[in-house]
């Protein structure tokens, strides 16, 4: 169950308009080899530890179907479902594999949505307060810190919001990493519980780079 509860909004559509869009024909999903995931629409690779649990399309899949049946309201979540053509779940990773019980089992996790027929959103800033308002309408008792922050990401640089929840007595903590590409957001969210899990994740996330204008090589 905590799985699906800390990916919740990693893996559902924060904007929920009626409008629905195709993903353009050069849209990537992206492919991992030699524990490298690469992305040719963003430009993007991270480096991993292949030790890593590593989440299938069909697993990510299922994680979004079952994150969206946590919405409280009724009208949203159906508007939720009938946008996920709009979004699209590119990389997730556990430190542990199933079975493993005996600590926090953190993770990362990148995810894409076409906000081209959302101008408001110029920035990772304007799609994150949107996602606030969704995870307010959710089971989980959110708490989320008052300002947005800042970080660059090798030449990116993303606004981030910071969150506690706790959901039956299971608490955990979020970073959302949001900035806008090629009409996109692009979300990196990590979740974790103790400062030792955190500087492990800052750790990957500190490997991305973004190979535009440069080679893939240099890039990784």
């Amino acid at each position: 169950m905590i799985k699906k509860l800390i990916l919740f909004v990693v893996v559902t559509s924060f904007f929920t308009c009626n409008t629905e869009q195709k993903m353009p024909e050069d849209f990537d999903y992206g492919s991992i080899e030699n524990g490298i995931y690469t992305n040719d629409f963003f430009k993007m690779t991270i480096p991993f530890n292949t030790d890593w649990d590593v989440q299938s399309r069909d697993q990510m899949d299922a994680l979004s179907k079952s994150g969206t049946e946590l919405l409280t309201n009724e009208s949203t979540k159906q508007a939720v479902k009938a946008s996920e053509i709009n979004n699209a779940n590119l990389f997730t990773a556990f430190k542990y594999k199933p079975g493993f019980e005996e600590a926090y089992n953190y993770s990362i996790a990148i995810v894409a949505e076409n906000t081209k027929l959302a101008p408001h959103v110029q920035r990772g800033s304007d799609y994150l307060i949107e996602a606030k308002k969704i995870m307010s309408q959710t089971m989980i008792d959110y708490e989320f810190e008052e300002t947005f922050t800042t970080k660059t990401i090798d030449n990116q640089t993303f606004d981030i919001m910071n969150v506690s929840g706790n959901y039956m007595g299971a608490f955990f903590n979020q970073q959302y990493m949001t900035t806008v590409i090629n009409g996109f957001s692009l979300s990196i969210i990590i979740s974790y519980n103790t400062d030792e899990q955190l500087k492990e994740l800052e750790h990957l996330v500190n490997g991305i780079s973004f190979y535009d204008g440069k080679s893939k090589k240099k890039a990784s």
